[in-house]
C-alpha cells in the first residue's frame, strides 16, 4: 500500500495472508492512532498523514547512520578492535552498526543486537546526560538486573559511573555485558547537547587494561566532538539529527 494508495480491506488481507476480521481490527487500530486512514463512503483505506511523520524520521535516522559510517570504518581500521553504533530505544540502547575486528581474538556484535542502557558502555554514554527523572522512568521499565557477576544494579553506584562518564565524556564497562570483553564509549551530541548516538570499541577483556581504556575514552571523545559538529553543520538541527 503506497502513501497516496486508496486499497479495499478485502485486498489488504489477501496481501496480508490473513483474514478479513483479522485485517479489519488491526486497520481499525492503525486509524485510530493516525497511521492509516479510512474513507467509509467508499470502504477503502491508505496510509495516514502519520505515517509519513514515522517515515521522514526513519529517513533521517538513515541519513545520520550513513554519514557516521565512514567514521566507523576508519575508527575499525586504527583500533582493530569491533567499532558499534548504537542509538536509543524506549528501554535499551539498540546496535544499528557493527564493524568487526580482523583479530582472531575479538567481540562480536550484530546490527539490531539490544544493549541493556544499565550494563553496557553504549548505553551509559546515551543515558549520562539525562535527567533524574527519565533514569527513574527507564529502570522502572527495565531494571537493573545481573548479565554477569559484575554487573552494576545498584542505582547509586550506576550514577557514580554516569557521573563519571559526564566529567570525562566517555563510558567504559568490564566484563558487565560479557564475561571476557570489555568496552569504551562516548557520546555524538545533537545540537542541544544531548546524546542522539553513542559509538563503542569492544574487545577482548585481556587487551583493554586502564591506560588503554583511558587512551581510548580521550580519543573517542576528541572523534565524536568531530562527528557531532559535522552532523549539527549539514542540518538545520531537525533534518538530519532525530531526537532520542
Amino acid at each position: 500500500m503506497g502513501s497516496g494508495d486508496w486499497v479495499a480491506l478485502r485486498d489488504l488481507a489477501r496481501h496480508a495472508g490473513i483474514a478479513k476480521t483479522t485485517a479489519f481490527n488491526l486497520i481499525g487500530a492503525l486509524t485510530d492512532v493516525g497511521l492509516a486512514e479510512h474513507d467509509p463512503d467508499k470502504g477503502l483505506y491508505r496510509l495516514g498523514l502519520l505515517h509519513m511523520v514515522y517515515g521522514r524520521a526513519v529517513d533521517r535516522r538513515l541519513d545520520m547512520v550513513a554519514s557516521i559510517r565512514p567514521h566507523l570504518v576508519r575508527l575499525c581500521a586504527e583500533t582493530r578492535e569491533t567499532v558499534n553504533l548504537a542509538l536509543p530505544g524506549p528501554t535499551d540502547a539498540i546496535i544499528v552498526e557493527s564493524l568487526e575486528s580482523n583479530q582472531s581474538l575479538r567481540v562480536s556484535s550484530y546490527a539490531g543486537t539490544r544493549a541493556d542502557y544499565h550494563a553496557t558502555a553504549c548505553g551509559r554514554a546515551l543515558i549520562a546526560w539525562r535527567g533524574e527523572e527519565f533514569l527513574k522512568t527507564i529502570f522502572e521499565l527495565a531494571p537493573l538486573h545481573s548479565k554477569t557477576p559484575n554487573t552494576t544494579t545498584d542505582l547509586t553506584a550506576l550514577n557514580l559511573l554516569l557521573e563519571r562518564c559526564r566529567k570525562t565524556g566517555w563510558s567504559f564497562e568490564f566484563e558487565e555485558n560479557e564475561i571476557g570483553s570489555a568496552c569504551v564509549a562516548a557520546p555524538i551530541f545533537d545540537a542541544g547537547g544531548q546524546p542522539i548516538a553513542s559509538v563503542s570499541v569492544a574487545g577482548p577483556a585481556a587487551r583493554f587494561d586502564d591506560v588503554m581504556m583511558r587512551d581510548m575514552g580521550t580519543m573517542l571523545v576528541e572523534r565524536m566532538a568531530e562527528i557531532s559538529a559535522a552532523l549539527q553543520h549539514h542540518s538545520s538541527g531537525a533534518d538530519m539529527i532525530p531526537k532520542a
